[in-house]
């Protein structure tokens, strides 16, 4: 029989230390409820937590261990509730993990990232490795490399085709729904890394 494990290591930064007492309470009273409830439509907070110093600027880091045992879901669920309650200091947040298995399964091995908006708790991008590159081997996943002058050169483009449909009516819709793609080009320009997500049809 083969044990599997997850492992990961993040700090949260809370407001200040009754911000992270809050979140505690918060940890341990959804636990409280989680146990009662059937069936479960959300994660138990199930993670280590160890109170750090406070921060020079008086905010509260809680350190999150994971032993192999925790659970990388409710972590992230917690972070988005602490988030939405506004006790989390910054912007955003990221954790990454790793799963691990105690025999070589086929299966026992990975691992993922998320990045949380602290100021509205919306999860940004998410990552796990398996599918990435199942998606990649399977021929579903295409990469293309933009460098900066074909970035800067397609934004001035789009932008100058912008202007024009302000003066035609009917493109200015269609071509309105490019500003993400604008945004996105001028980002590559200022030699910013950028991640453009979707899917094709099926």
């Amino acid at each position: 029989m083969a044990d599997y494990y997850s492992k990961f290591s993040a700090l949260i930064p809370f407001r200040s230390v009754e911000a992270r007492a809050c979140a505690l309470a918060l940890r341990d009273a959804h636990n409280a409820q989680w146990e009662e409830r059937q069936p479960h439509h959300d994660e138990h907070y199930h993670f280590g937590a160890e109170i750090e110093d406070p921060s020079t600027d008086g905010t509260a880091p809680l350190w999150v261990p994971d032993d192999g045992g925790s659970n990388v879901a409710g972590l992230i669920e917690f972070v988005q509730a602490c988030a939405r309650q506004k006790l989390c200091a910054g912007r955003r947040w990221c954790v990454v993990w790793s799963y691990d298995c105690s025999k070589p399964r086929l299966d026992g091995y990975g691992g993922g990232a998320c990045v949380i908006d602290l100021e509205t708790g919306d999860c940004l991008a998410s990552l796990d490795l398996v599918d990435m590159a199942d998606s990649i081997a399977n021929g579903d996943h295409e990469t293309v490399r933009i460098d900066v002058g074909m970035a800067a050169t397609a934004h001035d483009v789009l932008c100058l085709e912008m202007a024009a449909s302000d003066r035609t009516e009917d493109l200015s819709e269609e071509i309105k729904t490019l500003s993400p793609l604008v945004q996105a080009l001028k980002s590559v320009a200022e030699r910013r890394t950028v991640t453009l997500v979707g899917s094709g049809p099926d």
